[in-house]
């Protein structure tokens, strides 16, 4: 399945990766894809970052009543 790259940077930074990794574009592309898919999956939800901050909230009312 073909892919291109029309944005000169990005075509740039993945030629650059592969060169650094000593591997194909296929495989710096997937890399990099990969890599920040897994950096994305595993930042703390925003909700959850939310309701932990109401907690601390919650806590410091009821400790300065």
């Amino acid at each position: 399945m073909p892919f291109h790259v029309k944005h000169a940077e990005t075509d740039a930074l993945a030629r650059e990766l592969a060169r650094l990794r000593r591997s194909g574009l296929t495989e710096a592309v997937h890399f990099a894809l990969a890599k920040a898919v897994a950096e994305e999956k595993a930042k703390e939800p925003l909700a959850a970052i939310a309701l932990a901050f109401c907690r601390e909230l919650a806590a410091l009312d009821a400790g300065g009543r």
